[in-house]
């Protein structure tokens, strides 16, 4: 049934793909703390995961253009991240355990980029909207966020295990029914790539993103935590990112109705001006319910700026370079603003307070955003000379 329904298999493949990092995210920090590792062991083994997403994501962008095939390295990547479960669970030793997450990360970080990727492709192909298939992944991570919670609740975090394994065992079997997307004609090498990649403009872009994801990937790492400061407690997080989460599916699912692509960059300026409005609310908030009801924005900043971000660069890049391109993106908008983010944004949250860091966080995006209208502008006026001299 699902191999003769294309769009259907990678629907639930994407659910169960996000719910994989739902758990991680989720309640594997939980898990480690239940078996007695210290917040800054935890906090260590993710970072390391960062920096090994960073080296691995542009690797397995780079071997599906080469090899023309995001499926088949989806495959790879899930038997990879199985296998990564599967060890961490068998350690005790804090050395073994970092080992067996460096092997973990270098499959994991790579899963959501090429489902991405993926989704991107097959929409293109199949003329849908991107975002009515990425919207699953939302659902997934958003429904079994919340479901985990009442099953960990009453069966204890030290379960997390056999849910995991199961979860990404039936993602592994999902990816077999997959379709795989057009890739090109043309086989890509590392000089095209590194040739490609100094294009000015690209790297504008990539720059411009930089500054409105750095905010997006600070509040993730701190808004828990600000919740706390502010008088919310564990049952208010839960809710904090279903409402967040959910709000994103739903905004993802009816992106057919709102988005049009010709102007990518102009779905960027609104978004950036609608985190610097977050932001700033936020920094003023001093009760948590009022938190949780701004929550909303979170799904509505974040798939406004995603679906512009990766519609701009679709089109700016040929195809034979797309993965290669999207995994180098994700690692500037998603690992190299998490380290930077978690870091500097840790020094401000502890040095000053949380509204300080959302008022800084609020004047990033405002600069991005001044940013990406000028870099609109600059992009009409060369299309204008364009047209003069053809």
């Amino acid at each position: 049934m699902l191999r003769k329904n294309p769009l259907l298999s990678l629907k639930m493949f994407l659910f169960f793909g996000a719910a994989i990092s739902s758990l991680v995210v989720s309640f594997l920090p939980l898990y480690f703390q239940n078996n007695g590792l210290s917040k800054s062991a935890i906090g260590m083994f993710f970072a390391l995961g960062t920096l090994v997403g960073l080296i691995a994501q542009p690797v397995w962008g780079y071997m599906s253009d080469r090899f023309k095939t995001v499926k088949k390295i989806i495959i790879v990547v899930l038997i990879g991240i199985f296998i990564g479960i599967f060890w961490i669970f068998q350690l005790n030793s804090l050395g073994w355990l970092f080992a067996a997450g460096s092997l973990f990360f270098f499959f994991f970080t790579a899963l959501n980029p090429l489902s991405d990727n993926l989704a991107k492709r097959i929409a293109d192909e199949q003329k849908v909207s991107f975002g009515s298939i990425r919207s699953w992944s939302s659902f997934g991570f958003a429904i079994i966020s919340l479901a985990s919670g009442f099953y960990f609740n009453k069966m204890g975090v030290g379960a997390l295990a056999i849910p995991m394994m199961i979860v990404a065992g039936m993602t592994l079997m999902l990816s077999f029914t997959l379709k795989d997307a057009n890739s090109g004609a043309k086989k890509v090498n590392l000089k095209e790539i590194g040739n490609f990649f100094k294009d000015r403009t690209l790297l504008t872009f990539f720059l411009l993103s930089f500054f409105i994801f750095l905010t997006h990937r600070v509040n993730d790492s701190f808004i828990s935590l600000y919740l706390f400061e502010i008088g919310g407690n564990e049952m208010l997080v839960g809710w904090l990112w279903f409402i967040g989460v959910l709000s994103e599916a739903i905004l993802f699912i009816t992106s057919f109705i709102w988005f049009r692509s010709e102007s990518p960059i102009k779905y960027m300026i609104i978004a950036g001006f609608l985190f610097t409005i977050r932001w700033t609310m936020i920094g003023f908030i001093s009760d948590p319910s009022v938190l949780l009801s701004i929550q909303v924005l979170h799904g509505i900043c974040f798939a406004i700026m995603y679906m512009g971000a990766i519609e701009y660069l679709y089109k700016a890049l040929p195809v034979e370079m797309q993965a290669t391109g999207h995994m180098v993106f994700m690692g500037i908008a998603f690992s190299i603003t998490n380290i930077i983010g978690s870091s500097v944004g840790g020094f401000i949250f502890d040095t000053f307070s949380g509204s300080t860091l959302y008022f800084i966080l609020a004047v990033c995006s405002f600069i991005g955003t001044i940013g990406f209208i000028l870099f609109s502008m600059k992009e009409k006026t060369q299309k204008n000379i364009e047209m003069v001299e053809g």
